[in-house]
């Protein structure tokens, strides 16, 4: 539980005091300061301007950056000040923090690291950082509902009073990362750096300017060149369906004889090379490449089983594999990860428990699970024992998901997937996991709800989704937000309703809005989502909650357009999102640099998607 003490009452022998009477604020005047050291983490400067900031546009009252203690101060970091109050960082982890009032002063303190200290990339830690946006979160009330300055929700305040304060939190997964939500923005926006800004205000670093923690990902063919292969055709695999070997169109799907020692050796010369050419990377991924067509030669068709559905599982082989060239790796790189899948045809923990090597980390992806799959009750009743399963191996486990996420060009809302969110983090947690990757929603103008469910489930497993999915609407639509509930939650119905109907052998369309779900799901109750959206925008209060909903209804237009260019409408003049041939191209240039919708501009495809 990442949250050990909230508001607590502090006894008076054990503390002198945890509680503040002075407001924070009164009348747009304010007798605080903000103290941290001149030379602080760049996290914590960061830290001060931050709360500055948000005390100044929630109240009216600028208290000073200063570089001396004064009384009162929310003082910032693992100073002097803060270690003779008797705060200080001893014993928190990476991105842990302690937040405490004493004698009238708010201490907020975290693992901190500057820069020049980081010795693996990705590895930083900003604790007071984040103590200062969960202070900020529970003091001021605000909230960061999307990217950039339309996403920021803070509520005015008279008087700012300081409740009692001793909190001390570290997040339920070190390692966690968010993909999928535009971290890599289009050319054209001011802030290069939004979406990365909005990570750290829910407390997660961005992959696109702070690095991966760990690195994983297919990775076969970055080790053995195509002219070493062609020299060693032994070291490829013979699949089940050949009976010579196999030799793919592209050598990012080469398979290997994993059982063939020579290669296995080879490999991990080629991962050496690697992190011998990456000193600061921490890790170096050992994961095959996608597909199938595992070798089956008689030296490694042993290590094939089944799975519990009857289809072959190349688990035993492959973590056979990852424990082969670690072994050899960690010989000369004893500090160095190898992260590895375990996903597609070997995603399920074989019977028998492997002891995995103390350096491999395995990367569970559920690939059945995709695309809401867990909303099938075959995979939802299983879901649970697959993920305890893996922790029978290793301890160095990391969830990955695409559960909630699915391909999705056309402008279709897709809602939260309450019932999925709250089995996967929480029972990776519980089970003990140590990482968390989501896939996220690129289109933020209806991925908006999702994408802050996964991120603060990221930081503390255990929180409410309903009650999260409820904040969000609340905060961002304001009186809109009754319909605007209405409405994803029809949605979310119809989907589980269609992936209940769906099989549960693996197609790669299943995770893909396609034709087929667009007129199931989508085209029937347009019309309905129109009122409930032109509802909510009637009941828009403020031009932030308007704004958020264009957002919204920017999808729409999307919608509308390819469904009317599909033949799944008639022309369709009279709906509020309807614009002809020559309007829509010129909106959609408007939205070049717009975060509402996906970047990616497809037809609607049938069957499985194709960028050719």
């Amino acid at each position: 539980m990442a949250r050990f003490a909230s508001a607590l009452i502090c006894l008076a022998l054990a503390l002198p005091t945890c509680a503040v009477a002075q407001p924070l604020a009164e009348g747009g005047r304010s007798d605080w300061s903000i103290y941290r050291v001149a030379d602080a983490p760049e996290s914590v400067l960061l830290a001060a301007e931050e709360i500055q900031r948000i005390v100044r546009e929630s109240t009216g009252a600028e208290p000073p950056i200063v570089d001396e203690p004064t009384s009162p101060m929310i003082c910032l970091g693992d100073n002097a000040a803060a270690q003779e109050a008797g705060v200080n960082a001893e014993g928190l982890p990476d991105d842990g923090f302690r937040i405490r009032a004493v004698d009238g002063s708010v201490y907020i303190v975290g693992s901190d690291r500057r820069r020049d200290e980081i010795r693996w990339r990705g590895w930083t830690s900003r604790g007071t950082l984040y103590g200062a946006y969960e202070f900020l979160e529970r003091v001021v009330g605000v909230r960061w509902l999307l990217p950039g300055e339309v996403g920021e929700d803070i509520p005015a305040h008279e008087t700012l009073e300081l409740p009692e304060l001793d909190i001390e939190e570290q997040p339920d997964f070190p390692v966690r990362v968010m993909q999928g939500i535009q971290q890599e923005l289009p050319e054209g926006l001011e802030d290069p750096r939004m979406v990365a800004t909005w990570l750290n205000r829910q407390k997660m670093p961005s992959t696109q300017f702070d690095g991966w923690k760990l690195g994983w990902g297919h990775s076969w063919n970055d080790y053995i060149s195509e002219e070493t292969l062609a020299e060693h055709p032994e070291w490829r695999a013979i699949p089940r369906s050949q009976e010579k070997r196999w030799i793919p169109g592209r050598h990012a799907a080469v398979k290997y004889c994993t059982t063939n020692e020579e290669m296995v050796r080879a490999f991990a010369q080629g991962v050496m090379a690697r992190l011998e050419a990456h000193p600061d990377h921490l890790s170096a991924a050992i994961s095959p490449s996608d597909g199938g067509a595992f070798c089956m030669c008689e030296d490694c068709a042993p290590f094939v089983h089944d799975d519990p559905h009857g289809w072959p599982s190349f688990a035993p082989l492959v973590l056979r594999f990852y424990n082969d060239v670690a072994e050899i790796v960690a010989e000369r790189f004893p500090e160095r990860q190898l992260p590895g899948y375990v996903y597609y045809n070997y995603m399920y923990p074989p019977d028998e428990t492997i002891e995995m090597h103390p350096n491999v980390w395995l990367v569970f992806y559920g690939l059945r699970y995709y695309g809401w799959g867990l909303a099938k009750p075959t995979y939802a009743e299983e879901f649970r024992d697959v993920v305890f399963g893996w922790s029978r191996f290793t301890d160095n486990l990391v969830y990955g998901s695409y559960t909630v996420w699915m391909r999705a060009f056309n402008g279709t809302p897709i809602p939260p997937a309450r019932r999925i969110l709250k089995m996967e983090l929480p029972i990776a947690h519980e089970a003990g996991y140590r990482g968390g990757s989501m896939v996220g929603i690129a289109a933020w103008g209806y991925g908006g709800p999702a994408n802050y469910i996964m991120a603060k489930l990221l930081w503390d497993a255990e929180e409410d989704v309903d009650a999260l999915f409820d904040e969000w609407l609340q905060r961002a639509y304001g009186p809109g937000a009754p319909p605007m509930r209405e409405l994803y939650t029809m949605l979310e119905q119809r989907m589980y309703d269609w992936k209940e109907a769906e099989s549960i052998e693996y197609r790669g369309e299943q995770y893909e809005v396609n034709y087929a779900v667009i007129d199931a799901v989508y085209r029937p109750v347009f019309g309905e989502m129109e009122r409930l959206y032109l509802d909510a925008l009637s009941r828009a209060e403020t031009d932030a909650q308007r704004a958020r909903l264009q957002m919204f209804g920017d999808n729409l237009i999307k919608l509308h357009h390819d469904m009317r260019e599909a033949g799944m409408i008639d022309e369709g003049e009279a709906s509020h999102f309807y614009r002809t041939d020559e309007q829509y191209e010129a909106w959609l240039a408007e939205q070049r640099t717009s975060l509402s919708l996906d970047p990616h501009r497809y037809p609607i495809w049938h069957g499985e998607w194709s960028a050719n």
